[in-house]
């Protein structure tokens, strides 16, 4: 895993610095090979480089909702992805960018996604089961926490897939395509502490339901770096090895 990947990100938040596409980018340039190059685009812009070559591909999350596919960006965003999808490129979507891969599958195989909202939400520090063998997950104990900020989810797994993870309020935590290098995680191993805990306080502050807040303050405590060290470590090794083959 020495030679450098070309890494694009598609950053799908609604506006340029909201938690997400700037922890992608650093998560990059700390796991991916020495010289790697990271490109960013915005989905809500449109910016889809339909000729830009690229070794890994990562969706980032979005206060967009899931189900809100009239966006006029979304349509064009899932056209893009869907392409990817079927050229088997290595990909690792997160939080909506996890929900758009299962809409995209779902379409794919010309049935109406199964998205919505769960029974409760999860808004903080969360414990995730991990409850299928992967080499995305490699290096990780069974159980571990991490961040978690969302109330849409996927409700059944799409066709071609394989669940790898549920924590207590949500059953698909994970995903990955079976035979191709494609994941997908509904929680957040990208963000850092620092940013879980701020994301958690705007939603306190909103007057989120106290029982969807998850280990308030807890943050020192339950984040564990070696979880984004691992998911996006493991992902770029996947890449080069997908790359070599």
């Amino acid at each position: 895993m020495n030679s450098p990947l070309r890494i694009l990100i598609l950053d799908n938040n609604r506006e340029e610095n909201s938690f997400g596409g700037r922890d992608l980018v650093r998560w990059s340039l700390k796991t991916a090979p020495i010289g790697t190059e990271v490109m960013v685009r915005r989905s809500p812009e449109r910016d889809f480089p339909v000729d830009l070559h690229y070794d890994a591909l990562l969706l980032s999350g979005s206060l967009t909702s899931c189900l809100e596919i009239d966006e006029p960006w979304v349509k064009p965003y899932d056209d893009y992805v869907t392409a990817q999808i079927h050229m088997g490129k290595p990909i690792l979507g997160i939080c909506y960018g996890h929900q758009t891969i299962a809409r995209c599958l779902f379409r794919m195989n010309k049935i109406e996604p199964k998205l919505g909202c769960g029974k409760d939400a999860e808004f903080g520090w969360q414990k995730i089961k991990i409850n299928g063998p992967s080499e995305i997950f490699a290096g990780l104990p069974n159980e571990f926490y991490t961040y978690e900020s969302h109330y849409e989810e996927v409700s059944e797994l799409p066709p071609g897939t394989k669940s790898l993870a549920e924590s207590d309020r949500c059953k698909i935590q994970a995903f990955e395509i079976v035979g191709k290098p494609i994941y997908a995680v509904q929680f957040h191993p990208e963000y850092s502490m620092g940013d879980a805990e701020q994301s958690m306080a705007k939603k306190i502050k909103k007057g989120v339901r106290k029982d969807w807040i998850l280990n308030p303050g807890r943050g020192a405590k339950l984040y564990n770096e070696n979880v984004g060290n691992s998911i996006f470590g493991n992902f770029f090794k996947i890449a080069s090895q997908y790359r070599s083959s």
